[in-house]
């Protein structure tokens, strides 16, 4: 469906709850596998929402579940965009100003082979929002923590399908912003550690470009380094983390259907630091 199209059906769909849409607004999609997402900005400030949205229209049955994750996480005041009309299959949501977080990162770890090639200045930006990335999981994690009967293991809020991609990064108010709790679930915390070091090992540079990205693994080390160090009673489970990043970069593969073998247990992990805590 073009944008025409699309503005028009979102001005009859949601004439009643955004009045607003009666005036002119552009509309532009961003990136989605899933769903459509588009950014609406409207010409002139609305008088009851804000010149910028982000409005998701759910193709998926997921929409009730990102909805409530997103609900709930706003009342533990966690960085994650304010729903303002939840409608379905219309998501309302507020716009995240930053860069991203999988393009800040990779962009400028082009051409270099380790943290040390680059300048003391962005060596200290890049661990930063690693560091700043580390943290948000662990909040997110923390908050909601689930004790399963018949299991010692800690169940938690996964935000599930976690990529780097999903992270907002602001400088300038020194905040982190996680996207898309679609897939959110219930389950071992391993699991959103093991798809973000896949996030960073997956995009480019790293192991489809280079059969040993050090730079990613340095990153990796430092996250989940720090994860632990804020999660102190959280266990690490190497041999799980180990077999959930190998199923999640095959994943990857599959996905976008890249000519290569599957990945194996190979020697990238043998510099993944075992001995977090």
């Amino acid at each position: 469906m073009d944008v025409t199209r699309i503005k028009q059906k979102i001005k009859h769909d949601l004439k009643d709850e955004i009045h607003e849409l009666k005036n002119k607004f552009s509309l532009n999609q961003l990136p989605s596998k899933k769903n459509l997402v588009y950014h609406l900005k409207f010409e002139k400030n609305p008088k009851n929402y804000p010149k910028q949205l982000i409005i998701k229209i759910f193709r998926t049955n997921n929409a009730e579940n990102e909805y409530r994750t997103l609900k709930k996480l706003e009342t533990q005041e966690l960085h994650v965009p304010k729903v303002l009309l939840y409608k379905r299959p219309y998501l309302i949501l507020e716009k995240i100003d930053g860069v991203n977080l999988c393009d800040f990162i990779n962009e400028n770890l082009i051409k270099v082979t380790q943290l040390k090639d680059l300048s003391q200045e962005m060596q200290k930006n890049l661990i930063y929002c690693i560091e700043m990335l580390a943290n948000w999981i662990s909040l997110i994690h923390n908050k909601n923590i689930v004790r399963k009967k018949k299991t010692s293991e800690i169940i938690v809020l996964n935000k599930g399908d976690t990529r780097l991609r999903d992270f907002i990064l602001n400088f300038s108010k020194d905040t982190l912003h996680g996207c898309d709790f679609e897939e959110s679930y219930e389950g071992n915390h391993v699991d959103d550690l093991a798809w973000i070091c896949c996030s960073l090992l997956d995009t480019d540079p790293g192991i489809f470009e280079t059969s040993e990205p050090k730079h990613k693994i340095e990153l990796i080390n430092i996250f989940l380094k720090k994860y632990y160090q804020l999660n102190k009673n959280f266990s690490f489970s190497f041999n799980y983390f180990a077999d959930r990043l190998i199923e999640n970069l095959n994943i990857v593969i599959e996905r976008r259907s890249l000519d290569i073998s599957p990945v194996r247990k190979a020697s990238i992990l043998k510099n993944i630091n075992e001995n977090l805590l």
